[in-house]
């Protein structure tokens, strides 16, 4: 098996990541309470008209730097990469996501951010000590290296306990971002949200069986 794809994550994986990320990401009862505060932190305001679209950093500061942000393009690459048709991860905004996720004031973010953005400096940290670059810089099979290292195993340093976490975190904000995008949904076959020229309801063998009609 050649480096590009043991890099490849099989469509098949992807989605269960994205099932994981649409459960992760779903607001508890708590955060859905707090977003109705209004946050006092300097940039932050109430929360956004969902009617209107803004532009990154409209809403409040984003977090990531330009280094992070190269960091986590790679990263988010080597999860979901260029595969036929479909683009990779970057292609379709996927880090932009991310950095605007991780920004914004509310607890699941703000704990989120805290993971990405330490993670990304251990990524940066461990690449220069083993590779002597950052992780922007590394080739695939450098990238590869390190990413087998983050899949929990028996074997597993302790000082990467935290690393392995962020991993799991970052893929699963990798999937979410991803498959919600037209084409990553089309990639997986949702075929949700489509208007339709008219409705011709139930068959009726179904409404019959469901006691509907006789």
């Amino acid at each position: 098996m050649n480096e590009e794809s043991r890099m490849q994550v099989d469509r098949r994986t992807a989605f269960k990541w994205v099932l994981a990320a649409a459960a992760a990401l779903q607001l508890p009862d708590a955060l859905a309470a707090e977003m109705e505060k209004v946050v006092s932190a300097v940039g932050y305001g109430k929360d956004p008209d969902l009617l209107k679209v803004y532009a990154p950093g409209e809403l409040w500061p984003l977090t990531l730097s330009a280094a992070q942000r190269s960091s986590a393009k790679v990263l988010a690459d080597a999860i979901l990469p260029a595969d036929g048709e479909w683009p990779a991860a970057s292609k379709l905004g996927v880090v932009d996501f991310i950095d605007e996720w991780i920004s914004a004031p509310y607890s699941q973010m703000t704990t989120d951010r805290s993971a990405i953005v330490h993670g990304l400096e251990w990524l940066d940290a461990e690449s220069n000590r083993r590779f002597n670059n950052g992780f922007a810089e590394l080739t695939a099979k450098q990238i590869d290296t390190i990413c087998e290292e983050l899949a929990p195993s028996p074997k597993q340093r302790k000082d990467a306990e935290s690393a392995t976490a962020f991993f799991a975190r970052f893929r699963q904000l990798v999937a979410a971002g991803y498959y919600t995008t037209p084409q990553g949904m089309r990639d997986i076959g949702y075929v949700g949200n489509v208007p339709l020229a008219k409705y011709d309801g139930p068959p009726k063998e179904v409404l019959r069986k469901s006691g509907v009609i006789r």
